[in-house]
């Protein structure tokens, strides 16, 4: 473990995390656990079909159903739009498997579900378009009447003369891939609990990433202002960057608790759940690389077409985020990036965990496999000789303030004994190394990337800490509870993190782009040094001493040199409320980044991943990954290692199981039986590397480790199976049956 000496009581300490005896009791609460008094349940009518015009709805027989309160279409729904392109429920024409037609709420589910299978509706089919190829096909049919093609979007950008690099280029390869369609595979299934019972107040429990956008979006949605709407977040069972925008399902819920002046609760069944979810669709990837014959890169030329199902949401930010990762890897004079989201009639796609970067850097990760191997140089030598380093400025004008790709490369190598195995292993036994970038936060993404804090302190020092980023089980509350901790000279313990309620919470945007240590831990840090300042006033008095020299430590307070003139924490906080002035100890603090560019810190990591090939099942085996990190500095290396394994687990999934089926517009593995995730017994043996590089900017020097971990594993994992196998693979993913006829193609050829 590459650690950097730690001066600090908290930070940089195991800690484990606050919640967890109420998460292994099984008291934490969950959307699913809310009920409220005269609730009724939700049951939303899909289409049964990819594509069609609406004839006749008749809802006749679903009204008379004894136990239904409402039942609503499109003529309900006062042209409300889940999106730009998209309507809550459809009015003519419907563009998907699942698209929303009508819905009813009743006294229980059965109920329900009874009601929504008795409103019949009349289609008359329309071809559907249900690949990329038939989409942008000369003569394809139009899915959206305002748009002249199938392009939901575009996105070109050029660094450089990519041109005349490629003419000055000793070698140039050019690869095609595809990336198939995943699903987020949640622990929790998608809900919405809705109370819009009162004419000037609604509620709503759905687990999320970002209650403040759930009430931005949720108020344009329905024409009230923000303040009227109360989200309320508890535990989330999971989000992998599916949980970030109002679906259907929460205005539908809505607007049923509207007609029956009682709240509603929507939730998924397991088949619907691949339907809501806007997970990874099908991606269509060509790269072009020019190198010198050194190793040296020099130019990258990618064209990305992204599935992006029957609606546009949010889908731009894969482009904007694949686009800006290509060139932040590794060192080049030039780049050239076209991106297109293309129209199907496939349920609206988004992306899988780690922001739309698994499809790319898989594709770069065999692409750049191959160019090494080429040119006949170790992929370790070829990396560390382009890899960017402390110092570097992107062609984007990206500067990065700090970096530790080379050292992550460097202790990987060693660690996993790259040197004696790569090309001497025993045949059908594969090494790889992939490596990734990932910002920490996300500006320009959102209208603006502020977090906000506020603490109070009781009078026994016992401290309240209030943030509006929630905690999906990754840790975020004891990594903000231990800022709070180090900064006031405390302990974790000490610290209740309250959050999860948009009429308490403070602002912050969210729990995704990586940006909760570094900037709601900014924010808090902001917050606690406000309270701080209060306590030094006090303490200063008492002890007769500058507030620039006292020390906040081990839950005292004393002059810097003086630790036997000490005085407890609690003493200060109680002698500042009883105080003639009568000072009651409250702070505030918010952190938005000033940089214009996405963030201000940028992580980096390597990982060596070591496979085995069964050649007459093609089954791979994943034994072990070696994994390094640059944290910047790690505020709970125990959270980090924490981080590490999970995104293993989530990055060898997408990379060698997961596959959402879809034939004709429909999902045929609809379950998490037919969909398949790795086993407890297949998460291989994990070597842990904690890279600090202490960046200027993070709270206390730390960068994010949300997601990058997982841009470094299908790189390596795909890496090591084509050495095993001594095959460029361009289909993701790597199931038995696609490694299989690739052992046959590598013999053929022999």
């Amino acid at each position: 473990m590459a650690r950097k000496s730690n001066p600090y009581s908290v930070i940089g300490r195991r800690q484990p995390k606050l919640d967890a005896p109420l998460k292994a009791t099984g008291r934490s609460v969950f959307s699913d656990d809310v009920y409220l008094p005269g609730m009724l349940h939700g049951k939303i009518l899909r289409s049964t079909i990819p594509r069609g015009k609406i004839l006749n709805i008749d809802t006749s027989q679903a009204m008379r159903l004894p136990g239904v309160k409402a039942v609503i279409t499109h003529k309900d729904s006062g042209g409300i739009m889940a999106g730009p392109d998209q309507q809550v429920l459809c009015d003519d024409q419907v563009c998907y498997v699942g698209d929303e037609v009508a819905a009813v709420a009743a006294i229980d589910e059965d109920t329900a579900i009874e009601a929504a299978e008795l409103i019949k509706v009349e289609y008359e089919p329309m071809q559907a378009v249900l690949t990329i190829e038939e989409a942008v096909a000369k003569g394809a049919p139009v899915l959206h009447q305002y748009f002249e093609d199938n392009y939901a979007d575009e996105k070109d950008l050029k660094f450089g003369d990519t041109e005349k690099t490629f003419d000055e280029s000793d070698h140039i390869r050019t690869d095609e891939f595809t990336i198939n369609p995943t699903h987020n595979c949640f622990a929790e299934l998608h809900l919405a609990l809705v109370d819009y019972s009162m004419p000037d107040k609604l509620t709503i429990w759905t687990p999320n990433q970002t209650a403040i956008l759930i009430q931005q979006s949720m108020a344009t949605s329905l024409g009230i202002s923000q303040s009227k709407v109360r989200v309320c977040s508890l535990n989330t069972g999971g989000a992998f960057s599916g949980r970030g925008t109002v679906r259907p399902h929460h205005l539908i819920a809505a607007l049923l608790s509207r007609k029956a002046a009682r709240p509603v609760k929507i939730m998924a069944d397991a088949d619907e759940e691949f339907i809501i979810c806007r997970s990874g669709g099908r991606d269509k990837i060509v790269l072009k690389t020019g190198v010198k014959n050194d190793g040296t890169l020099k130019v990258i030329e990618a064209d990305f077409m992204h599935d992006c199902g029957a609606y546009v949401e949010t889908q731009f930010i894969i482009m904007t985020i694949v686009s800006a990762n290509l060139q932040m890897l590794f060192k080049l004079e030039a780049m050239r990036y076209r991106g297109r989201l293309v129209y199907t009639n496939n349920a609206p796609c988004f992306f899988h965990h780690g922001g739309g970067i698994v499809p790319a850097q898989f594709a770069l990760g065999q692409h750049l496999h191959c160019v090494a191997h080429d040119l006949g140089i170790d992929p370790v030598d070829f990396y560390l000789h382009n890899a960017v380093g402390k110092g570097h400025t992107t062609l984007s004008k990206t500067y990065y303030a700090s970096c530790g790709l080379k050292e992550c490369i460097q202790k990987t190598a060693k660690k996993s004994g790259w040197k004696k195995k790569y090309g001497k292993l025993q045949p059908y036994r594969g090494i790889g190394i992939g490596c990734g970038v990932m910002s920490s936060g996300g500006k320009g993404m959102f209208q603006h990337d502020t977090s906000a804090a506020f603490l109070k302190i009781d009078e026994d020092g016992r401290l309240s800490l209030f943030t509006g980023l929630p905690d999906m089980g990754q840790g975020s509350h004891t990594t903000m509870a231990m800022i709070a901790a180090e900064t006031l000279g405390i302990s974790a313990e000490d610290i209740t993190v309250v959050s999860g309620d948009t009429d308490i919470a403070p602002f912050d945007v969210g729990a995704f782009s990586q940006r909760g240590t570094f900037t709601t831990g900014n924010a808090v840090r902001a917050a606690c040094r406000d309270a701080k300042k209060q306590l030094e006033k006090t303490a200063s008095q008492k002890l007769d001493v500058k507030p620039s020299l006292l020390v906040f430590k081990d839950n005292k307070v004393y002059p810097r040199g003086f630790p036997e003139k000490a005085i407890s924490f609690e003493d200060i906080v109680f002698d500042t409320l009883h105080s003639q002035e009568g000072r009651y100890v409250m702070g505030r603090g918010f952190y938005n980044s000033p940089t214009q560019k996405p963030a201000l810190a940028y992580s980096f990591g390597a990982q060596i991943a070591e496979v085995e090939v069964d050649p007459e099942t093609g089954i791979v085996r994943l034994l072990r990954m070696t994994v390094a990190h640059d944290v910047g500095r790690a505020i709970n290396p125990l959270a980090v290692e924490g981080q590490m394994d999970g995104q293993v687990f989530s990055g060898m999934g997408q990379t060698l199981f997961e596959e959402r089926l879809v034939e004709n517009g429909q999902v045929l593995n609809p379950s998490m039986a037919g969909y398949k995730n790795p086993r407890p017994f297949e998460v291989p043996e994990i070597e842990h590397i904690i890279v600090e590089t202490i960046d200027p900017y993070g709270p206390y020097g730390a960068k994010e480790v949300g997601e990058g971990p997982i841009a470094c594993v299908p790189h390596a994992v795909a890496n090591a199976v084509s050495s095993a196998v001594g095959y460029c693979f361009r289909e993701l993913p790597l199931t038995p049956e696609r490694v299989l006829e690739a052992i046959r193609k590598k013999n053929r050829q022999q």
